[in-house]
């Protein structure tokens, strides 16, 4: 594994098989398996009242002044917001805000 990124003096430490190899090669599977391929645009699978959610809920709104400000119930609203964790792998209303932005989704 290399200890720079300076490539004029290359150092490197081997990683023999042990519980650090484990937790970097789990870490890396992770990067890759959420990772986007840089040449292609990234997919964008939300309708508009997906992207307006998004919006309200990045400008700060509870669930209840969204669904209030879009005539759903609160039910709905929840439904809705837990269908956009799952599909950008988040696991709170942050996180979510955050991943979707670094997409481009809003």
């Amino acid at each position: 594994m290399p200890l720079s990124l300076d490539l004029d003096g290359v150092r490197a430490a081997v990683i023999r098989p042990s519980s650090l190899l484990d937790a970097l090669t789990d870490y890396w599977e992770l990067c890759w398996n959420q990772a986007l391929p840089l040449d292609v645009p990234a997919e964008d699978p939300l309708g508009e009242e997906d992207r307006l959610v998004l919006t309200l809920l990045v400008s700060g709104l509870k669930d209840e002044a969204i669904a209030r400000q879009l005539g759903w119930s609160v039910r709905t609203m929840r439904r809705r917001m837990s269908r956009l964790h799952e599909l950008l792998g988040a696991v709170n209303r942050f996180q979510a805000g955050v991943i979707a932005n670094r997409r481009g989704w809003i």
